[in-house]
């Protein structure tokens, strides 16, 4: 009996952002599951097109990589996505594998980065430690850059902020791009604490296009230009989710939560 992984991720064009973030945790999976087949998959067709346009490099998406899967005799699929949040790319994975599951004899698909209160108090536990937001100086916050969702899932990024602030975090601030509470409402909330020094922090699994153009731009509409014309002295970090060992940790947990799972 063959068993395979899926790794499924919305994809990035940025190339080094890639290999330092997704295919770290495709390298870190293969590393803990040891005589499992492994494949990828990006659920964006526009940037597996722009990944072939600039590399000639082919990405496949969920359905054709499941294809290959079954071509190549595997019979029990486990999907592990990279997502943050279970929105819409999350979803169109699960849309996609439950088209195919005849051709297998299971598909079982792994949860997102936050999906159980543990996972909520793991990450924050996580991003503390590592960019030591219990230590800042006084009149300093952050601000972490969500990617946000017309999705339900939106919600998670309210959670979370209740998590930072059950751990003591209340100079850290969730905000997105393109979901709620966005820059201007975070803004607002950033004004009444007076903060004199902000650190922008991506909240994405990858640092791509988002934290190139829209965190840290050199554009007038930037986050770090909007607030460093506000008189905020502003640091951009330049470091996804999937660069940090431990987030990539709990990616590994849950894919093995899966794959005990019973059917």
């Amino acid at each position: 009996m063959r068993d395979g992984i899926l790794v499924v991720s919305f994809g990035t064009t940025h190339r080094e952002a890639r290999k330092r973030s997704l295919d770290e945790i495709e390298k870190d999976i293969k590393k803990n599951f040891d005589g499992y087949c492994i494949y990828h998959a990006y659920t964006s067709k526009i940037v597996r097109e722009r990944i072939f346009e600039m590399e000639g490099v082919t990405y496949p998406g969920v359905e054709e990589a499941l294809l290959q899967m079954a071509e190549a005799g595997i019979e029990n699929v486990f999907i592990q996505p990279t997502h943050v949040i279970p929105g819409e790319e999350y979803d169109k994975a699960l849309h996609s594998a439950a088209r195919h599951t005849d051709r297998f004899l299971s598909v079982k698909t792994g949860n997102p980065l936050l999906w159980s209160e543990e996972d909520f108090c793991a990450a924050a536990d996580i991003l503390s430690e590592c960019y030591h937001l219990k230590e800042m100086e006084d009149k300093s916050a952050a601000i972490l850059m969500g990617h946000g969702s017309g999705h339900s899932a939106n919600a998670c990024y309210a959670r979370f902020q209740e998590t930072l602030a059950g751990k003591g975090l209340e100079n850290v601030f969730v905000s997105t791009v393109e979901g709620t509470p966005d820059f201007d409402e975070t803004f607002c909330e950033v004004e009444k604490h007076g903060i004199e020094k902000l650190t922008l922090i991506p909240f994405m699994t990858v640092a791509g296009d988002h934290v190139s153009n829209d965190m840290a731009g050199e554009g007038a509409d930037s986050w770090k230009n909007r607030l460093a014309a506000s008189g905020y002295q502003v640091n951009c970090i330049r470091r996804g989710l999937g660069e940090i060992a431990e987030i990539r940790d709990i990616y590994v947990k849950h894919l093995k939560e899966t794959i005990c799972r019973l059917p």
